[in-house]
């Protein structure tokens, strides 16, 4: 009895320790370090830029125009890396329009998961953005899906503004 006993407890430790919280999530990541979701209160300080900046890049794609976005945020004109993913709206822009004829869009920017934030200081934010975008073609088919990317911040002003962005490219996704 004594064994029946000491199997049932070891079975029941087993699917206890099989329970654990998954802790490989996104903001454990050493790329993530300091990222933490917003008190409610701040949310919609940092969600407002991240929409504007959203809106300006679908439409720069929509219009096949990359000055309606760079007419808003000038800094993401400069430093542009494709390889490493700074800045390459341009290259979205470009390649978007090259394979398809887009006529709508839809972003979704916490379709993955919510919105993180790592404060530099009072003045500057980088927010992390894991969500979704996809444009209708005029075929009536859809191109699009995950991203991930870092947009970084600062405020002018009331007003935050980006002045770059970071967006995460297939092989660093994939490590």
């Amino acid at each position: 009895m004594k064994k029946f006993i000491g199997f049932i407890m070891i079975v029941i430790l087993s699917t206890l320790l099989g329970c654990e919280q998954n802790t490989n999530e996104t903001d454990s990541s050493e790329k993530f370090i300091g990222f933490v979701e917003p008190e409610s209160s701040d949310w919609e300080n940092f969600m407002k830029p991240v929409r504007e900046y959203m809106y300006y890049r679908t439409q720069a794609v929509l219009n096949n125009d990359i000055d309606i976005l760079w007419g808003k945020y000038p800094d993401l004109k400069n430093n542009i890396d494709q390889e490493q993913g700074i800045n390459v709206e341009k290259y979205e822009v470009e390649s978007m329009n090259r394979d398809f004829d887009l006529i709508d869009a839809n972003y979704n920017i916490e379709s993955y998961e919510r919105i993180k934030v790592k404060t530099i200081n009072e003045n500057e934010a980088i927010v992390l953005v894991h969500g979704s975008i996809v444009f209708l073609r005029n075929d009536f088919e859809e191109s699009g899906g995950e991203y991930l990317i870092k947009v970084f911040i600062k405020q002018e002003g009331k007003h935050w503004t980006v002045v770059k962005t970071d967006e995460y490219t297939l092989p660093e996704y994939k490590e």
